[in-house]
């Protein structure tokens, strides 16, 4: 059995996904976070089976690190280890919010799939915190 955590990075799949990114030259980070917010969205009918929320949820935060407001997050890529630190952005990732945000959305809207099977309430209060702090980081300034 896997680890499944409220914070972005906190399970097993996104830990992976994050190796599996950091395995890749930095400059096609871009590319493959633009092609999994792609693939993600028209494919929905495949979570579960080809992606899980938890990848599409790290994904999001990976691109919610390179914006303003996404600096705790790159604190916390930093401390995980030194193989997903090398998954962080080169550089801004700005034109990657709006399809990472609308991603998050079908994974972890209301009533989405990241919000269910949480064993306490306090563990479903801290999920949603998570996601309610990277739809504020990729949706930007008022």
């Amino acid at each position: 059995m896997g680890t499944f955590g409220t914070g972005p990075f906190s399970s097993d799949g996104a830990l992976d996904f994050l190796e599996e990114l950091a395995e890749r030259p930095p400059e096609q980070h871009l590319d493959a976070l633009r092609h999994m917010f792609t693939y993600v969205l028209a494919n929905r009918g495949l979570l579960w089976r080809e992606f899980f929320p938890d990848q599409v949820v790290a994904a999001a935060a990976l691109v919610a690190a390179a914006l303003p407001g996404g600096e705790h997050l790159q604190h916390r890529l930093a401390e995980l280890s030194d193989e997903t630190d090398m998954a962080m952005l080169p550089a801004s990732a700005s034109d990657l919010a709006a399809p990472a945000l609308e991603a998050l959305l079908f994974v972890a809207g209301p009533d989405g799939p990241w919000h269910q099977g949480w064993t306490t309430e306090a563990n479903r209060l801290d999920a949603q915190r998570t996601i309610d702090e990277l739809i504020a980081i990729l949706r930007g300034p008022i």
